[in-house]
């Protein structure tokens, strides 16, 4: 159910795997996405409501002062640019304010809806160049391969001289061209890879399961090795096939070498 709500505060903290925390901005909370792979789906509640942070505009005003110099993150709880974005423009009412602050933002977002190329011009108007983290693990657009809608706009936005990075996190086996989908990325995009990463709190596993079962069922047997076995050879042969290439990072730790 969507919900309407008022927040107290613009900003929350979010603690990092490093011990570090970040300030977060989420124009909304929840997200529309339902990836089943989402680190998110752990919780038994996540996105049965989702909730429109009405007021959260007027609050970034007020307090983004507070913040200065720091670095600052839209979207940790809600994909920003979801398609609630269309109708409500929170994000874009955020960004407005942050255009002039001294702080670096980052948006992260894997909506298909090409929602963010409304705000190109937006974008490059910052007085601290803004980063965007575009995720290619949207669950409509797995396996399209090159044909992925957020490469597209990725290299549009690169293009038009926007701060990008790519997040293939994770990176779905099988179902994923990767070879095909990074010689679709601009080459000075960086690119980010994660394993898929599961949790049986909320049968996370068994939700991956049945949407391979259902999408992917040729997959079936590769995917019962890798949720409920931990077989990792299609990820340790993605890192020898990537692990000389200086555009592409691996964010876990069972590739470090």
């Amino acid at each position: 159910m969507i919900r309407k709500r008022k927040i107290k505060n613009a900003f929350t903290n979010e603690i990092q795997p490093d011990g570090s925390s970040i300030n977060i901005i989420d124009p909304y909370t929840g997200c529309q996405i339902q990836c089943p792979y989402c680190f998110q789906m752990g919780n038994r509640n996540w996105s049965k409501d989702i909730f429109i942070n009405t007021n959260i505009a007027d609050l970034l005003k007020l307090q983004v002062k507070e913040q200065h110099g720091s670095d600052l993150y839209i979207g940790s709880m809600c994909d920003p640019y979801m398609d609630l974005e269309k109708q409500y423009r929170l994000t874009h009412k955020c960004l407005k304010t942050l255009r002039n602050c001294d702080s670096h933002v980052f948006i992260t977002t894997k909506s298909d809806n090409q929602l963010i190329l409304e705000d190109i011009e937006l974008l490059k108007s910052f007085k601290v160049p803004v980063t965007v983290l575009f995720g290619l693990s949207n669950v409509n657009q797995a396996g399209k391969g090159k044909n992925h809608m957020n490469i597209k706009v990725a290299n549009i936005l690169k293009m038009e001289g926007l701060d990008v990075w790519v997040f293939i996190t994770p990176v779905l086996p099988y179902v994923m061209n990767i070879e095909e989908m990074i010689e679709a990325l601009d080459k000075k995009i960086p690119v980010y890879f994660d394993k898929l990463r599961v949790m049986t709190k909320g049968e996370q596993d068994k939700k991956v399961y049945h949407w391979i079962n259902s999408c992917y069922p040729q997959y079936s047997s590769h995917y019962k090795k890798i949720l409920f076995e931990k077989d990792e050879t299609y990820y340790n042969n993605l890192f020898e096939r990537y692990r000389n290439d200086s555009n592409i990072y691996f964010m876990t730790n069972i590739w470090e070498v």
